[in-house]
């Protein structure tokens, strides 16, 4: 599994953002990749950032160069140094520190990209998201000393040597499963955290930290194989339940869930694991109380029993709500308490 990607996008006049070249070619058939050409639709200043993304940890470089040929006299252009961050040993601000160190190669690369002859002219073809071949073929036939220079720098972003020291096997790591009937908003419910996340990328503060720390790890498991023993608590750093809120069809499966977990739980030999449940609240529905959804779901009254650290908090899960970060902030805490 490759775990470091090098790419340049650039702004096509005709084609808005496009993804001009990665060493690796098929970046959109893997699975969560950093949507780079959306980053690069909101970003008009030159500059370098951080940006996490679910599975991935991105440093960026922002910068404009000149071309007679281009709207407004100059092309806006991103390099990205792009980590799995799942890949990493150590904790999320490690990585960070990583990728800062990154920032004054990735802008040495710009530089040179800047007055490298004729390379303006391959950002005005048009054409959506090139191959190698074609990319290579351009780069021919206006003559385009491209790869050298990536190359080089390739090589500076990420010594095999470093590489393999801060690296390690993605199967030993345990995760945070988020389980939930289908229509509970599991989807919507990681698509909302990455959103709080991106609006605050500017602070490295706690809740931050918090946010990237969970979707770093999250899994969006399948029910049936919790429930058939094919992914467990031997597996979970903690489990995140989802319930639609007044939706008595979910009963049922949600018992049947809380009862498998309670059984792993009890027969289990490898620490505690976490119980957190969102009842997911959709717009114009009133929230069910605490004592409403013990009235329904039966097996809660079993939790207390057993000890388990849990949870409950009724929320929206598609509003974009600093209040999401209240259970994700008791989750961090009793996973590392």
């Amino acid at each position: 599994m490759i775990e470091k990607f090098l790419v340049i996008s650039y702004f096509d006049m005709l084609l808005g953002p496009n993804i001009l070249y990665c060493k690796t070619e098929d970046t959109n058939n893997i699975y969560e990749f950093p949507d780079l050409k959306k980053l690069l639709e909101f970003i008009d200043d030159e500059g370098t950032f951080l940006f996490s993304f679910r599975k991935f940890q991105t440093v960026n470089t922002v910068f404009y160069m000149k071309s007679d040929i281009a709207r407004g006299g100059t092309d806006l252009l991103m390099i990205s140094c792009v980590i799995r961050a799942s890949y990493f040993k150590n904790e999320l601000t490690d990585i960070l520190q990583y990728l800062e160190a990154k920032k004054p190669i990735l802008e040495k690369f710009a530089a040179e990209l800047k007055v490298l002859p004729n390379f303006n002219l391959i950002l005005h073809k048009h054409k959506q998201n090139p191959t190698i071949k074609q990319f290579t073929q351009y780069c021919e036939e206006i003559n385009v000393d491209f790869f050298s220079i990536y190359d080089k720098f390739f090589d500076l972003i990420y010594p095999e040597s470093e590489i393999k020291i801060i690296t390690q096997d993605i199967n030993v790591q345990k995760k945070i499963l988020l389980l939930g009937p289908k229509g509970s908003g599991k989807d919507t419910f990681l698509k909302t955290i990455e959103t709080l996340q991106f609006y605050s990328q500017s602070k490295l503060d706690i809740p931050t930290r918090i946010l990237g720390i969970i979707i770093d790890n999250i899994i969006r498991s399948n029910t049936y194989d919790f429930l058939n023993d094919k992914i467990g608590l031997d597996n979970a750093q903690a489990i995140i339940f989802l319930i639609k809120n007044q939706d008595k069809n979910h009963y049922n499966e949600v018992n049947s869930l809380i009862e498998k977990f309670i059984s792993s739980y009890s027969n289990q030999r490898f620490g505690k694991v976490p119980l957190l449940i969102i009842n997911n609240v959709f717009k114009g529905k009133i929230p069910l109380r605490e004592k409403d959804i013990r009235k329904n779901i039966s097996q809660l009254k079993k939790i207390k029993k057993e000890k388990i650290p849990v949870k409950y908090y009724s929320l929206n899960v598609n509003k974009q709500d600093p209040k999401l970060l209240d259970p994700l902030k008791w989750l961090i805490k009793e996973i590392f308490s």
